[in-house]
């Protein structure tokens, strides 16, 4: 176990995190301050944005936080690592498929809100999707878990 290499890929996650955080927050206030008035959107599709966007950054900003909690405590670090690195997560992550079916969703998400300045059917249809596959994937995951 190498917490030293960990403790730098948990410094480039921070990283990486801080900057979904600052880009989702620049897109977020784009979107609402400077096109609310010259984009022609619905009210729900606006809502989406915004519930998409607040999600990202809140989901961020927890694994920013974990990160720096582990990354002063040994104990909490050691933990991470470990739960990391355990081949009956792993293997259920790769049996279920919520890797790809996650980065697939939000491929999708993102889409929904570039067909939302075109066509609302497509917007609602492209929503419906990706939430069914969040769901699938979840359903998948539970199957793993129980059968394994």
């Amino acid at each position: 176990m190498n917490l030293e290499n960990y403790h730098e890929v948990l410094n480039k996650r921070e990283r990486l995190y801080k900057s979904y955080i600052s880009f989702a927050l620049i897109f977020w206030g784009i979107g609402n301050f400077l096109l609310k008035d010259k984009a022609r959107l619905n009210d729900s599709a606006l809502g989406f944005i915004n519930g998409l966007t607040l999600g990202i950054e809140i989901i961020c900003v927890f694994w920013v936080f974990r990160i720096r909690k582990a990354l002063k405590d040994d104990k909490i670090l050691r933990r991470l690592y470990i739960d990391e690195h355990d081949e009956r997560k792993k293997f259920i992550k790769l049996k279920s498929g919520s890797n790809l079916i996650g980065k697939i969703a939000l491929g999708i998400f993102m889409i929904s809100i570039l067909a939302s300045y075109f066509d609302m059917v497509v917007f609602y249809t492209l929503v419906i999707t990706g939430i069914f596959l969040i769901i699938l994937s979840l359903l998948l995951k539970l199957y793993w878990i129980k059968k394994i």
